[in-house]
């Protein structure tokens, strides 16, 4: 019995310290490929700084090895896209990209492992490499599954401006807004305007897809799309109305002012609430009266929204005082003080 022991033990101890050399190996390796790469990196990098710059007008002669030869232009180019400021040192590193890598993604793409084909789809995604336009859109019709490599494939066909896209995020209801936004932010007025075409036709967009168009053209302000989104909070359905009324916020306009009466007495807490935002926003002094109304709002998040944006209109801080001191109603008393207080004034 002691002797089996012994001998699992011994077993046990030989198979770890075979893993242990095995590590060891593997770890000595990998840190002699990165320093051999690196040092041709350094060695190479000031000779395509020139190029880029156009004070020299030949590439330097790349190192032998295919796989090799690519990973140090790879991080060359990828070095120098990061410090290109005027968009033709932008344009010239892309150029270098499409001549040195082309032939090689596409191999990558069609016989490349999994982390392989990943790394080259986010390269072809920083070099803007419109060559791979078509072989993109064909790895990804090829794929299966909806992992990085599905999410990674988009982003590339999104920033190559491939029409492909707009089919994909009209057909597929899965994906995220946080993800389809990551899309749009990709695509050029072009294809946003197809996109918002095919939406306002109702073509069996996902909500998540009109919540993310909503929501993008909002933060970045958007003028082409104002219309768009203006009309979408009159939309049957009440969470777009919401997102359209929140996007119109970051806006900070309104084209037809009348279109918000109606949203002061709506049965939805959460329309009210961004009635009273987007008057703010817009400074619709209209409609300081609606504002004064929703300070007696048996929701607490809609009193709190009404003094807010009151403050910022005419002679909103003789209002909120007014209300404090007057209101029959304590809701209202309180929620003016309360701003009034948290502006940093006095409630009396």
């Amino acid at each position: 019995m002691v002797d089996i022991f012994l001998w699992v033990i011994g077993i046990l101890l030989a198979f770890q310290f075979i893993l242990l050399v095995g590590l060891i190996i593997w770890k000595t390796r990998t840190l002699s490929a990165d320093q051999k790469l690196q040092l041709e990196v350094e060695r190479l990098l000031p000779q395509y700084r020139k190029v880029i710059k156009g004070t020299l007008t030949e590439q330097p002669e790349l190192p032998a090895g295919v796989q090799f030869q690519a990973a140090v232009i790879e991080r060359i180019l990828d070095i120098l896209m990061s410090e290109a400021e005027p968009i033709d040192e932008k344009l010239k590193v892309a150029e270098l990209a499409e001549e040195n890598l082309s032939t090689y993604y596409k191999k990558v793409l069609k016989k490349g492992k999994w982390a392989e084909r990943i790394n080259a789809l986010y390269f072809i995604e920083d070099f803007r490499m419109f060559s791979l336009r078509e072989g993109v859109e064909l790895h990804f019709k090829g794929l299966r599954k909806q992992d990085e490599e599905y999410r990674q494939s988009l982003r590339a066909s999104a920033i190559l401006q491939n029409p492909m896209v707009i089919d994909v995020l009209v057909g597929n209801r899965m994906l995220s807004v946080a993800f389809i936004k990551e899309i749009l932010f990709r695509l050029d007025e072009n294809l946003l305007t197809d996109l918002s075409q095919r939406m306002a036709l109702k073509d069996n967009a996902s909500e998540n897809l009109l919540f993310a168009f909503l929501t993008i053209n909002g933060e970045q302000k958007n003028k082409l799309f104002f219309p768009f989104v203006e009309k979408m909070m009159l939309d049957e359905r009440k969470e777009v109305r919401i997102k359209a009324m929140k996007s119109l916020c970051n806006y900070e306009k309104l084209e037809d002012p009348s279109k918000l009466s109606a949203f002061f007495k709506s049965e939805f807490w959460e329309e009210r609430m961004y009635a009273a935002k987007l008057t703010g926003a817009c400074g619709l002094n209209e409609f300081k009266e609606s504002l004064i109304e929703l300070f007696s709002d048996p929701v607490w998040w809609v009193r709190f929204a009404a003094a807010e944006n009151i403050y910022g209109l005419e002679d909103g801080t003789g209002l909120l005082k007014h209300i404090g001191a007057t209101s029959e109603d304590a809701y209202a008393r309180d929620i003016a003080k309360h701003m009034l207080t948290r502006k940093g004034g006095e409630s009396q």
